[in-house]
């Protein structure tokens, strides 16, 4: 019995208000709840034009967070990502939007996200800012997020969060999710980085554009 509590504590979302619903494959989140709440928010595309929240009114969206130097997770989410925009191409770009949002703005600028982008192959904006811009939406989101001196590679490289060696004199770790917004831009469901399942993440999807 133990075992079993100490197991729960460990899993996402098992301690969580939001377990007690089972709406979708991803985590339901409580749509209610104020602590979800997102507001209206405006970032820097790669062609240096503002977007904005409010641009996608009426669309489910589908929010990540990702840094363009990210050596393993990253690159599987925005992978994902494309499947998902292809696998519901009729819908994508009118009914529903992706957007991917840095976590990293430091050394993100418009053009190192937009080289990001076109070497994958991602059609979707993906956006950086100022730190006191973005911080607010990263707090929105519960994205967990903590830069640190680096002083030694060999602890980077046995540390199990996702990190990325963005600079010599700093690293950054951050615990991520993608999001998925209803057509209201109320948080609904959450896909933990390490949890993501393309086909049952689309089904997530459709549930919403068919709301």
């Amino acid at each position: 019995m133990a075992i079993l509590l100490t197991i729960c504590i460990f899993l996402p979302g098992c301690t969580s208000p939001s377990a007690e619903i089972d709406e979708f494959y991803g985590q339901d989140l409580p749509g209610d709840d104020p602590e979800y709440d997102v507001k209206e928010f405006s970032l820097v595309g790669p062609d240096g034009n503002q977007t904005n929240l409010s641009d996608f009114e009426g669309q489910v969206l589908i929010v990540s967070f990702i840094y363009s130097r990210c050596p393993d997770v990253c690159p599987i989410v925005s992978a994902n990502l494309r499947w998902v925009s292809q696998e519901l191409a009729d819908d994508y770009g009118t009914n529903f939007s992706i957007i991917s949002i840095t976590v990293d703005p430091w050394f993100d600028t418009q053009n190192t996200l937009e080289q990001y982008a076109v070497v994958r192959n991602l059609t979707w904006p993906h956006l950086t800012g100022d730190v006191t811009v973005l911080e607010p939406i990263w707090e929105s989101f519960h994205v967990g997020l903590q830069t640190y001196e680096n002083t030694s590679y060999e602890e980077e490289e046995n540390n199990t969060n996702t990190t990325g060696r963005h600079h010599p004199d700093y690293l950054v770790d951050h615990s991520t999710a993608t999001i998925i917004l209803d057509k209201d831009h109320v948080q609904r469901v959450r896909w933990n980085d390490l949890d993501w399942e393309p086909s049952l993440f689309a089904e997530d999807v459709q549930k919403l554009l068919d709301e």
